[in-house]
Order: C-alpha cells, then sequence, then structure tokens
C-alpha cells in the first residue's frame, strides 16, 4: 500500500478512512474483471472529508499512469447531474451521456471521479446517471468518491449500481482538533506564545469542527492585532460568530462567489435592497478579482446556498416595481461552547 508521504502532518487523524478508500481503489485499478464502484463518504462538517480525498487524488495519480483524476464541486455550479458537471469538466457541452461515456472508455483510461458537496446533486436523474455507468461504461472504468457534507445520505437513491461501500467520518473530539490548531500554528511565528487554555477553549467551542476551530482562531488574531491570543480574544471571537453566525459559514464554502455574498449579507442583518446587493456583490468581486455573475446567476448562487441549508433567504416586496429588500439569516450557525 501507499505510504502516505505527501502533507503526512494533515493526514495522520484520517489514516484508518485513508486506507479503506485506497484498498477499494487498488481493487478496482488492478481488478481483472471490469468493474466501476461508487464510495459514498459522509459524516459531520469539518471532519476532513474534502483534504482527505484530494490527497488520494494526488497518491493514484502519482501511483497509475493510466488512472485520471476530475474533481467536482457540485456547490460551486448550477448544473445538475453527473454527466452535466463532466460535460463542463471535460469540455463535452453538447455530448449526450453516452457520447461521454463513449469517449471516456476510448482513452483507454479509468478514472478517478470525486464529487465534493454531492447533496446539491442527488436526486433521481442522479441515480439514473450511475445506471447508466454500469450499462454503458463495460470496460468499468469509473471509481466515483462521493463526498456528502451532511452525515444524512439518500440511500434509496444511490443503493443501486455500481456496487457502492459507504465510509463515515465521525467528528474530531477536542483533542484531536488541539493537535490540528498546533499543526496549523506551527508555521506562524510566535505561535509558540498563544495561550495554552485560548487554543482548549477553541477545541471543546468548535463541536468538532476543524474548519470552524481555524475560523475561530483566525478572527481570535484578527482582534488580537496579529499577536499570540488569550481567552479574552477567544471569547470576543466566539461572541462575534454567535451574533453573526455568516462568518462561520464564509469559511465552510469554496466557490468564491458564495463567499462574496455570505459576507456581504453579513454586513446587512436588517435587510438590504435587491438592487444594493447585487452592486456590493459586484463590487467586492471586481476589487478581490472575481468575475461577477451575471443577475440571473447570482440569484442561482443565492439558491445553491438555500439547498446546503446555509442560507434562509426571503424577498420582502414593499412596493411594485425593484423596491424589495432581502433579509438573510444563517442556518447552522451555532458553537457548542
Amino acid at each position: 500500500m501507499l505510504e502516505n508521504t505527501l502533507y503526512p502532518e494533515k493526514l495522520w487523524l484520517r489514516k484508518e478512512e485513508y486506507n479503506r478508500i485506497w484498498i477499494l481503489l487498488e481493487m478496482f485499478m488492478e481488478s481483472i474483471i471490469p468493474v466501476s464502484m461508487l464510495v459514498i463518504v459522509s459524516g459531520e462538517t469539518g471532519s476532513g472529508k474534502t483534504m482527505l480525498a484530494k490527497k488520494i487524488m494526488l497518491d493514484a495519480t502519482s501511483m497509475w499512469r493510466n488512472l485520471r483524476a476530475i474533481y467536482l464541486d457540485a456547490e460551486s455550479d448550477d448544473r445538475h447531474g453527473l454527466f452535466a458537471l463532466l460535460q463542463k469538466a471535460r469540455n463535452l457541452n453538447g455530448y449526450s451521456a453516452v457520447e461521454i461515456l463513449h469517449v471516456l472508455e476510448n482513452s483507454e483510461n479509468k478514472f478517478l471521479i470525486v464529487i465534493d458537496n454531492a447533496e446539491s446533486i442527488v436526486d433521481k436523474r442522479f441515480a439514473q446517471d450511475l445506471s447508466k455507468i454500469g450499462e454503458g461504461f463495460p470496460k468499468g472504468g469509473f471509481f466515483l468518491l462521493v463526498i456528502f457534507g451532511s452525515k444524512t445520505i439518500p440511500f434509496s437513491v444511490l443503493n443501486m449500481s455500481p456496487p457502492s461501500y459507504p465510509i463515515y467520518f465521525s467528528s474530531y473530539d477536542p483533542s484531536e482538533i488541539r493537535m490540528i490548531l498546533d499543526s496549523f500554528l506551527s508555521k506562524i511565528e510566535n505561535s509558540s506564545m498563544n495561550n495554552d487554555e485560548a487554543l482548549d477553549m477553541i477545541s471543546t467551542a468548535s463541536g468538532g469542527d476543524a474548519s470552524l476551530a481555524l475560523s475561530i482562531l483566525k478572527l481570535a488574531s484578527s482582534i488580537s492585532g496579529g499577536k499570540p491570543i488569550c481567552k479574552k480574544q477567544v471569547l470576543e471571537a466566539l461572541r462575534k460568530i454567535s451574533e453573526n453566525p455568516f462568518i462561520r459559514n464564509i469559511n465552510r464554502v469554496n466557490d468564491p462567489h458564495a463567499t462574496v455574498i455570505l459576507k456581504v449579507l453579513s454586513q446587512y442583518p436588517q435587510g438590504v435592497r435587491l438592487r444594493k446587493l447585487f452592486e456590493e456583490y459586484s463590487k467586492t468581486c471586481t476589487d478581490n478579482r472575481i468575475r461577477p455573475l451575471r443577475y440571473t446567476q447570482l440569484w442561482k448562487k443565492i439558491r445553491i446556498l438555500e439547498r446546503k441549508m446555509l442560507l434562509d433567504f426571503q424577498v420582502v416586496n414593499l412596493k411594485r416595481g425593484r423596491t424589495s429588500i432581502v433579509r438573510a439569516s444563517c442556518l447552522n450557525g451555532e458553537t457548542a461552547l
């Protein structure tokens, strides 16, 4: 088995999960009988699922020359269905599902396809796409690693061909979160001067969510002006997150447009006019060298955030015309202290 040589300091806490997926990948790559595989990864938010998947992609493509890895983030695209995502990833717009399979099969490669934030696209259509892989890809060239951002999996949809293997990621315990924080701080100057009590408080308050723990740490460091943090700054960071849970979810999303939307909405807790929202979004994108979405695309992105339960978005019509005000509240924003 390939040893964990890349970024080992980030993986030591998920060695068992890595090895389980790697064994299945070895079976897939070395099998004489054509077979496709579906690995379903689920678990608590911030439990290292995406990090481990990207690590496996790096290791696998280094190990096998005939393996091609494709990473698809369903959160950052408003397309629906596996083949719609593959169309974009492989520049095959206009191709049917059968034609896409034909193109991939003729390449004589096997494919490791990681679908992150899969809850955004998993429905009956997705199940139909999976069945087409079994029917239309006889060489067995797909190893699908489907990642759910929560622990809820629609088994009724995924319980079909190709054979599936569920793997659950439990939350980190406080001692593991502390190890992650220490690893992060080891690369920062003067980090050894941080108060142990403050770091232990962050480890407990995060509730096993590594991304939240790092968000608390970064906010506390910002409050301290870049100086070593103490308990006082951690309490202030927790207060800010409690009052404005957008701060927590901003660090959960990988899509730059979704990040900008959450940042803008966090500045207007009482509501903001639609026109003002679009103007602020466009300006923030431009300032950060991000190409802004058009008005309709922006709405689609907001709906994606709603489906992912990161946002509750309401439009309040005051009069006729474009005088509507939107009020947004952030979901899943509590911390466990």
